[in-house]
């Protein structure tokens, strides 16, 4: 079983977050924002994870990071040496005029490229800024290189679709394929 945890504390706020890597795609979520855990539940619907994740305490932007960091570090936990993974992940999905597209490398380096502007500075009750921060400290938690651009005129739609194209992107990378490392140093 690929299961793994997490845990991180930002500031005021705590996250913790339990997975499975190789689950159906249901989620128990508590992050303090309701658009947030819609967002959640629809990339552990694309990927297939089984997620349950709970933030509390201090502001937005920390409950937001926190809780990257936390599962970038369960995903880390679950995935160990990543030997027969895929590595590589790629998606693209529409949803209605707004497109989005993930592009990973569960490489051990984080880094974040992300291309295209939200509209407003609220999507829901998530201040839209707070999509970066938690994209940022996914990759830094999970230590994964993460390319996103997205387009569209409304940012619920924009945001969503960010989160489902990394969703499918995920899944991708974590398919088992073999028995080696994918990698010509021979470790990730």
């Amino acid at each position: 079983m690929r299961r793994g945890e997490g845990s991180s504390e930002v500031g005021g706020a705590r996250a913790v977050v339990e997975l499975d890597l190789d689950g159906q795609g249901n989620s128990v979520l508590e992050s303090g924002s309701g658009f947030l855990d819609h967002m959640l539940s629809a990339l552990a619907r694309m990927s297939g994870i089984d997620l349950s994740a709970k933030a509390g305490g201090g502001i937005s932007a920390q409950r937001s990071r926190a809780l990257g960091l936390a599962l970038g570090e369960a995903i880390a936990s679950a995935l160990g040496d990543k030997r027969g993974i895929r590595r590589y992940g790629w998606a693209a999905a529409p949803m209605d005029e707004a497109l989005a597209s993930a592009a990973l490398d569960l490489s051990g380096r984080a880094y974040l490229v992300m291309r295209g502007e939200f509209a407003g500075d609220l999507v829901g009750d998530l201040p839209t800024q707070d999509v970066a921060a938690f994209l940022s400290a996914l990759t830094e938690g999970g230590r994964i290189t993460l390319h996103i651009r997205f387009e569209g005129e409304n940012d619920h739609h924009q945001a969503e679709i960010i989160f489902k194209a990394l969703g499918l992107a995920l899944k991708e990378a974590m398919r088992r394929e073999g028995t080696l490392v994918l990698s010509t140093k021979g470790v990730l």
